[in-house]
């Protein structure tokens, strides 16, 4: 009776450990929901988002076109993974360069990057600015400068100050080609 008790134990702790075990093995492989490859205006590669968003089920995309007119200086595309803030990008039409808020940075230890003018990296997000007057064939928009920015949020602490500036560099060539900059 005793080793039949023994094979018993032996049996449901080899069970326990066998769940114990499966559990972690599917929490492992879950991940962000797959990116369309059509978000946030094309102005990013999804290969080059998709590792930096929270793990999550469901993705839903908020963001209005990328057009500046005299009533709208700005633009935001804001992705949310289980309805939580995962990827923001936005843009916002300036007349002057001054980074009134750069001051709010400051708190974040960020870096200089030679992007643009006046650009900034930090561990969850980097900012810019260019120059952007219209050409003759676009859109009527105010300002003279554009402020870019990207920022990932669910993923305090880590650490992309070498990944961001790309994507901050995707976000500055896509808007200097769909707005014309001259």
């Amino acid at each position: 009776m005793y080793s039949i008790s023994r094979v018993a134990t032996a049996v449901a702790l080899s069970a326990a450990l066998t769940v114990t075990a499966t559990g972690c093995s599917q929490e492992e492989k879950k991940a962000a929901p797959k990116l369309p490859a059509d978000f946030c205006w094309n102005a990013f590669s999804a290969e080059d988002v998709q590792p930096l968003l929270p793990v999550g089920d469901n993705l839903r995309e908020d963001s209005g076109p990328f057009r500046f007119s005299e009533g709208k200086w700005f633009a935001s595309c804001l992705l949310y993974i289980d309805g939580n803030d995962g990827f923001h990008a936005w843009a916002k039409m300036e007349d002057d360069e001054t980074f009134a808020e750069r001051e709010l940075y400051e708190t974040a230890d960020p870096d200089p990057i030679p992007l643009g003018r006046k650009g900034l990296v930090w561990n969850t997000g980097a900012t810019t600015h260019i120059a952007c007057r219209p050409t003759e064939s676009a859109d009527l928009f105010p300002g003279k400068y554009l402020r870019l920015s990207v920022e990932l949020r669910g993923t305090k602490g880590q650490n992309e100050r070498k990944t961001l500036p790309g994507l901050l560099k995707q976000f500055t060539a896509f808007a200097e080609k769909h707005l014309t900059c001259a």
